[in-house]
């Protein structure tokens, strides 16, 4: 009997601003993009986000227009349209509010739901979060398949870092992968890797090159363009490139035989 389907939800975390989680979550949908599967990303970043302001998208809609609407029976299941910004063939946009002051008005309850139903729509969901364990980025770890937490090479990353796997270790968060993010700033080169798994007492789970920092990324966020500096980092086929292409394709093995039970 076939399953029905469900997408992988992904969420991006860190304990600690500037780290670099907006544009990562770019270049991971860039990468699915590549490999043409559709991807929702859902800007959960209440407060500042910005994957909008990235993109150059005209937001009309926004989460917390969809969970109001929820929470009022008005939303109608088969039309987001009101809600959600296609950014082209494969990529959607689910916007954070432009006034910070409705993300205290969004319940749990609903973003609950809402997150668990656009699973079924699309192949991915990515989850940009802030760096505060507030009450909607729980919500959002306890729907997602995999958590990725992103730090740097500098010793406040690495210590918050730390805090963040402890409690994971204690609510036995066992889908929690490190991501140590070198194309922040390419002179951070303060520890080794070894030294950072022996502070964080945790693996390294994948590294996003320092070939993948963009100097001038302000210019092409305020253009628009930043996805387009992605693709063409990997159409590169380098080496750096088709190893993070390897990421994704990791994130997305779990759902494999989920898949193979659908075409049956």
């Amino acid at each position: 009997m076939a399953k029905v389907r469900k997408g992988k939800v992904i969420t991006i975390t860190s304990m600690k601003g500037g780290v670099g989680k907006s544009i990562a979550i770019l270049q991971l949908a860039a990468v699915l993009k590549k490999i043409k599967k559709r991807i929702l990303i859902i800007d959960l970043d209440l407060y500042n986000g910005d994957i909008a302001f990235a993109l150059n998208l005209d937001v009309k809609g926004n989460i917390y227009n969809l969970c109001d609407d929820v929470a009022n029976n008005r939303y109608k299941y088969d039309d987001n349209k009101e809600y959600i910004v296609k950014y082209d063939e494969y990529i959607d946009v689910l916007a954070s509010p432009k006034d910070p002051r409705q993300a205290s008005r969004i319940d749990r309850k609903y973003l609950e739901v809402i997150l668990r139903s656009f699973a079924n729509r699309y192949d991915v969901v990515l989850i940009d979060t802030n760096h505060i364990l507030s009450v909607t980025n729980m919500v959002a770890f306890e729907c997602s398949d995999t958590i990725l937490d992103i730090f740097t090479n500098d010793s406040l990353d690495i210590k918050s870092t730390k805090v963040f796997v402890s409690i994971c270790n204690n609510m036995n968060v066992d889908n929690l992968l490190l991501v140590l993010n070198n194309a922040v700033d390419d002179r951070k080169k303060y520890f080794s890797e070894y030294d950072m798994e022996n502070l964080i007492n945790e693996k390294i789970n994948f590294i996003i090159p320092k070939s993948f920092y963009v100097r001038g990324i302000d210019k092409y966020i305020i253009e628009g363009k930043t996805l387009d500096v992605f693709e063409k980092m990997l159409n590169s086929n380098s080496k750096d490139s088709v190893n993070f292409s390897h990421l994704a394709l990791r994130l997305l093995e779990d759902n494999k035989e989920e898949d193979e039970d659908e075409e049956k």
